[in-house]
């Protein structure tokens, strides 16, 4: 009696086990992991060990610049296989996809919207297909991804993959270091805003007509950091000479975290147009304004 009722339930649990053995395999394919990660910015070593060790065990990337991603993480990113991410695919940001320059490399370049749209649905497969099939999906961005990053349409996304952000250092943190002092210690605001001027000028293009105009937010006399991406500096700098007086200083980091190309401007409102005149500045600058600089 005892031999049989162990046979049966013996066969009982094999046949359990043969059940649920699909759906347990199915359920370890299905863990796989969407992640946002800071390169850093500036030079490579500025990549934290947290970034790194994701993008190591990536199975597959994503990157603004695939080529450009590919030489400068030879090493890590070594064979896998790294997909266009766009600028801005997913968000709010004016969408940029990769095109050819006339000097004959790839960058971001305008979106026309039949080939917004095919690229979206290619990231979405090549997004949901991975993570379906248990893999390690890494989305490369530069800095801070969530600070005026054009990469946070992605969260929304792939909100359902439960995507994680993996920190870095800003451009912000590395210009400040560039400063070398207290960002907060100006005398009549130890207070510090982060905006960006696109939008906030008389003579902005884009149509944005937020709360926070540069004349709002010069009335707290806070220090002023400025993201550039389509700043006019004279504009800039005229509508806040209406605000703080023409001696507050100035100063524009450029290239933050490079050890080669990082470089520092100091001025004041009213003689930076001029000690710069036609020299062009480069994307990766950052320019702050406020007391804390005498």
């Amino acid at each position: 009696m005892t031999y049989r009722c162990g046979r049966v339930c013996g066969c009982s649990l094999l046949l359990v086990l043969a059940l649920a053995l699909p759906a347990l395999a199915a359920s370890a394919a299905g863990q796989g992991a969407f992640y946002l990660v800071s390169t850093g910015v500036g030079d490579a070593d500025n990549m934290s060990v947290r970034a790194w060790r994701t993008i190591e065990r990536a199975d597959v990337v994503l990157a603004m610049q695939p080529e450009q991603a590919r030489e400068k993480y030879a090493a890590l990113l070594k064979d896998k296989p790294v997909y266009p991410a766009g600028h801005g695919l997913f968000g709010r940001m004016p969408q940029r996809l990769a095109v050819t320059s006339a000097q004959g490399g790839r960058r971001p370049g305008p979106a026309a919207a039949p080939e917004l749209a095919d690229q979206q649905q290619q990231t979405r497969q090549i997004v949901r297909d991975a993570v379906a099939a248990g893999k390690t999906v890494v989305l490369l961005d530069a800095g801070d991804p969530t600070i005026y990053g054009p990469q946070t349409g992605y969260l929304r996304e792939f909100a359902d993959l439960a995507p994680q952000v993996i920190p870095g250092i800003s451009s912000f943190n590395a210009a400040n270091a560039a400063l070398g002092r207290g960002i907060t210690e100006g005398r009549p605001s130890r207070s510090v805003i982060l905006t960006a001027a696109a939008g906030k000028t008389p003579n902005a293009p884009d149509g944005y007509h937020g709360r926070d105009s540069l004349t709002a937010l010069a009335k707290s006399q806070s220090t002023l950091v400025f993201f550039t991406m389509g700043l006019n500096l004279p504009d800039v700098v005229a509508q806040l000479k209406t605000s703080y007086p023409a001696d507050t200083p100035i100063a524009l980091v450029l290239h933050a975290g490079s050890a080669a190309r990082q470089r520092v401007v100091r001025a004041t409102l009213e003689s930076i147009v001029a000690q710069l005149g036609d020299e062009p500045l480069p994307f990766e600058h950052l320019i702050y304004v406020g007391d804390f600089l005498r």
